[in-house]
């Protein structure tokens, strides 16, 4: 699938910086175009996003990480963004969740540490929003991510979102797997990501791979980077949660699979 942002732009014609005619800016170029435009009016979210779809979960963590290289929402209109809100912070321990949780206004379940020796590190609350097509605030919450930590291992995240009532528009594609955990589903996604120049051609290995799936071609980079992400995600009282590994080879589904039960767990006692 090509992601191309041109329709990013729709809105922001009054910046005071030129536009270009191209339909591919780059990741820095819309980051200063969002910019000015925020200054000018402060409703608007820091970053936009409109790309392929994914479930909210995903969505919010691939915002956090990835910035423009983000994606539009599957099943509500039009794509989610940052947004300022008064009450986001950082938080070091455990002990602050009943705080957040009353910033947040849902559960929030996360385990000091899991059996694989992965263990809470901090988390942070931040806003974010769901715009229509003219930039116009659908709905706005909060999100949750926490980082957990092992030695010799890279950051594993876990975001938590609210699940919104929003009208449906579009189907997510299918995850790479599932399992049911008790009467939980597991979803489970593993997708290539290839950030490329913008006068980069597609290949047939490419197109090969686009048509079949989860395999995303972004322009914007000033060098070609490659990167395989797993991500898996389940809904427990109202909450969406997504786990979230930036190097798929460190993360199995069985590694998925048994930190997705022991929350569940965690979450049940």
């Amino acid at each position: 699938m090509e992601i191309r942002i041109h329709d990013l732009l729709d809105g922001l014609e009054d910046c005071s910086i030129p536009m270009e005619e191209p339909d591919v800016v780059s990741a820095m170029r819309i980051k200063e175009l969002t910019k000015m435009k925020i200054e000018q009016q402060e409703s608007l979210p820091r970053r936009f996003v409109r790309k392929r779809f994914f479930p909210l979960a995903l969505a919010a963590v691939l915002l956090l990480c990835l910035g423009a290289v983000a994606f539009a929402v599957a099943g509500i209109p039009r794509f989610t963004a940052t947004y300022r809100m008064e009450n986001t912070g950082v938080y070091t321990s455990l002990e602050d969740l009943p705080e957040a949780e009353k910033t947040v206004g849902y559960p929030i379940c996360l385990p000091e540490r899991f059996s694989c020796s992965y263990a809470f590190s901090g988390m942070t609350v931040d806003g974010e929003a769901v715009y229509d097509d003219d930039y116009s605030v659908l709905q706005e919450y909060y999100t949750v991510h926490a980082t957990y930590t092992r030695p010799d291992s890279p950051d594993l995240l876990l975001s938590l979102s609210p699940v919104l009532d929003l009208p449906e528009t579009a189907e997510a594609p299918p995850p790479s797997s599932s399992f049911s955990i008790g009467d939980r589903e597991l979803k489970i996604y593993r997708d290539h990501y290839k950030i490329v120049p913008e006068d980069y051609e597609k290949t047939e290995e490419d197109l090969a791979a686009e048509a079949a799936g989860h395999y995303y071609v972004s322009f914007g980079s000033d060098s070609i980077e490659e990167m395989d992400i797993a991500s898996a995600d389940f809904v427990l009282d109202g909450v969406n949660y997504c786990f979230f590994q930036q190097d798929a080879s460190a993360c199995p589904d069985e590694l998925l699979v048994q930190m997705a039960a022991e929350l569940l767990e965690a979450a049940a006692a």
